[in-house]
């Protein structure tokens, strides 16, 4: 698609978004995003993923009853926080507050049926294909965030589940907010390769 920028540049500015504009995002972009998803590596070629896109304001606002209950439900329990993380806690809560105002939610899901059994290969091809997912919005001048919202007992899946109406086999991995950015962010901060990387040995 005309605009594109290059894959290197794309992960290195690459950032998570919380404020979105309300324009809507046109159904080629979308569609371009979703199909670079599925693009991703997966065990045994199963290609065991499924995205459930939800645009519609209504049930936006009544997916985010569970999850924002639970969620404030988690920062009640965590008092003493630093600065930095309660900045970012405040403003992924009002996030989760305008859910219904964001022009696009994708729930990244796993088909259980059509993945490993052991617990450590489940999530291993769904995390490739949300990432080629945000990537390929950030090529086209999208942003994305993503969160476990609604993930997890705890994080109000089972109530997702029911709205959205999951077949039991059907496990969410994580959730995208997508859309235009309300503003530009620089590119993220990060610590130089040499804090992270061995050769050879630890």
């Amino acid at each position: 698609m005309p605009g594109a920028m290059s894959l290197i540049d794309g992960i290195n500015s690459l950032r998570s978004v919380r404020k979105f504009k309300p324009d809507p995002v046109p159904e080629d972009k979308l569609r371009v995003v979703l199909e670079s998803a599925t693009k991703a590596a997966s065990g045994s070629n199963t290609q065991p993923w499924e995205f459930v896109v939800v645009r519609g304001p209504k049930v936006k606002a009544r997916l985010k009853e569970p999850m924002l209950r639970t969620w404030l439900d988690r920062l009640a329990g965590s008092p003493g926080m630093s600065p930095r993380i309660r900045e970012a806690y405040d403003e992924a809560t009002e996030m989760l507050r305008n859910t219904e105002k964001i022009p696009v939610i994708v729930y990244c899901c796993v088909d259980l049926n059509r993945v490993g059994k052991s617990e450590e290969v489940r999530y291993a091809s769904i995390y490739p294909a949300v990432q080629n997912l945000m990537l390929a919005a950030h090529s086209l001048g999208l942003a994305t965030c993503l969160t476990v919202h609604g993930s997890t007992p705890t994080r109000g899946e089972p109530e997702v589940k029911k709205i959205l109406g999951f077949p039991d086999h059907v496990k969410v991995a994580c959730l995208v907010y997508l859309g235009y950015p309300a503003a530009r962010l620089g590119r993220p901060k990060r610590k130089p390769i040499e804090k992270f990387v061995h050769y050879n040995s630890w």
